[in-house]
């Protein structure tokens, strides 16, 4: 299947979700563009990405992703990069390959039953997707001042998320000094490093006002709790740290292909929020921190 056959596809599952609420997509009638590739640093193209009004959708090239809509960011720009490892080694890529295969095939059935024949998104009719999919949705969001700044360095992704999760919580701290607490180097000589010490590292810069907890086996339920409790968390994959302000869930009783778990995460690699397909994410770890009460 080409790119644009499967941008078809992804286009049809972007105006289901537009449709029911469950993500700002870009307006009715928008066409899917041509698409730029996004190489893997072995040099593999993994990833096609297709400009949609303001934003630009990222749609798998291989079907190790376990889905072909693979992350929506509203406000960008679609340019050609290199993603660090997007997914670990000991991935079950057989696994995520027949999920993909089952994915493509109910959504090429939704694209027929809503009559969908180009890459365009549409906001289909509410109640016409309802009685294809018997759909539930719930999606939250925190408030905007939930956002990283930009990393100051390729290798500062930890520390730009830590800075953000502080901030949150009314704690200024600069990049440098961050980076200084998390071994990720200086200024003149950073360093990718490890998210090992960044537990004990939010813990001492806030004098212990926040307890952290740190998971490697992270999972879509605890990022989704972190938000209704109004709190940011930090999602790392593969060579990348992000912060978690907002997720979206809509399941289908009809077409389990057309379901989506999506988080709202501020990359600060890109300086754009993005809606990431959970998955379709290798979530390698997470950080949680919430205000400690004194008795």
């Amino acid at each position: 299947m080409s790119s644009m056959e499967t941008a078809r596809l992804v286009a049809a599952q972007l105006g289901v979700l537009a449709a029911v609420g469950a993500l700002p997509c870009a307006g009715d009638g928008v066409p899917v563009g041509e698409p730029v590739p996004v190489w893997c640093d072995s040099g593999e193209v993994v990833l096609w990405r297709h400009p949609v009004g303001r934003g630009y959708v990222d749609v798998a090239a291989r079907p190790c992703w376990g889905a072909p809509l693979v992350a929506f960011v509203p406000e960008g720009r679609a340019e050609s990069t290199v993603l660090r490892r997007p997914w670990p080694v000991t991935d079950p890529r057989e696994e995520a390959a027949e999920r993909y295969r089952q994915r493509v095939q109910d959504l090429a059935h939704l694209a027929r039953v809503v009559g969908l024949d180009e890459p365009v998104v549409r906001r289909f009719d509410r109640g016409m997707v309802e009685e294809v999919l018997r759909p539930r949705v719930d999606t939250r969001t925190l408030p905007p001042c939930a956002r990283p700044p930009e990393q100051e360095a390729d290798e500062w992704a930890l520390a730009a998320c830590v800075q953000g999760l502080l901030a949150f919580y009314r704690y200024p701290y600069d990049q440098e000094r961050l980076a200084t607490e998390l071994g990720l180097g200086t200024g003149p000589d950073p360093v990718r490093g490890t998210w090992d010490d960044v537990a004990l590292a939010v813990r001492e810069l806030t004098g212990k006002a926040l307890s952290v907890e740190v998971s490697t086996a992270p999972t879509f339920a605890e990022h989704l709790t972190e938000v209704r409790e109004q709190r940011p968390s930090i999602s790392f994959v593969p060579g990348r740290a992000r912060v978690v302000t907002g997720y979206t869930r809509m399941s289908s009783l009809r077409l389990i292909g057309a379901s989506f778990a999506g988080l709202l995460v501020q990359d600060p690699a890109e300086g754009a929020a993005r809606w990431e397909n959970y998955d379709a994410m290798a979530c390698v770890g997470s950080c949680t921190a919430r205000v400690t009460l004194v008795p």
